[in-house]
């Protein structure tokens, strides 16, 4: 009897030793499984191509072996993203530029760069960046001109690009790193120039020469 208990011992510390073999264990990690619930993981593991368990990493490392181990030291994995066309790029860049469509004037476009300022004060780009302003969408229906944005920015470059993307005005600071000066053309570009000064109304093609 005692022998029969000793093998069924052993046996079952032999089958809890064994691990399944996979291909790749990632863990420490935050793994966005995109469930039902939107759950999130610390580890997955995948065999052959596909991911055959998550959960923490405890529980993943006890279970699976693998000379593939990934410390993902708490990095974010998100599914594949698959869209056949959202300008999914460009959509995450407008994020980090400042809303202008549906402003009414001038002076509501700077109030709201202002806001704007001071919530990224961290953003390491060191640009001011605004689209959507329709100057059609004003009172007074003109482009404006850049001496407020100098005068508030007068360190920080400034660049607001129109709704329709033909257009666009940009502080002083800008137009200097951009080497930009009074007179200078460019083929499909106009720099608008009032009084021999340039207002930093940009056209078409030039304004790629300030945004590259």
């Amino acid at each position: 009897m005692k022998s029969f208990i000793w093998i069924a011992a052993i046996c079952f510390l032999v089958s809890c030793s064994q691990k399944t073999t996979v291909d790749l264990l990632v863990y420490n990690a935050k793994i966005y499984t995109v469930d039902s619930s939107f759950s999130t993981a610390e580890a997955m593991a995948v065999k052959d191509g596909k991911i055959v368990e998550t959960g923490t990493t405890k529980t993943l490392t006890d279970k699976y072996e693998t000379a593939n181990k990934v410390d993902a030291q708490g990095k974010f994995i998100y599914p594949g993203f698959i869209d056949a066309h959202a300008h999914f790029y460009r959509y995450g860049l407008g994020l980090q530029t400042a809303d202008l469509v549906g402003t009414t004037s001038w002076e509501e476009i700077i109030q709201k760069l202002q806001t704007f300022n001071q919530q990224n004060a961290n953003d390491s780009t060191n640009w001011l960046i605004g689209r959507g302003w329709d100057q059609n969408d004003w009172q007074v229906k003109e482009f404006p001109s850049k001496e407020k944005l100098d005068e508030q920015y007068p360190n920080k470059p400034v660049l607001l690009t129109r709704v329709d993307g033909h257009a666009a005005i940009a502080n002083q600071r800008a137009l200097d790193l951009a080497g930009i000066r009074p007179g200078q053309t460019t083929t499909g570009g106009t720099f608008e120039v009032r009084n021999g000064k340039l207002t930093g109304i940009l056209i078409d093609n030039a304004i790629d020469l300030v945004s590259a």
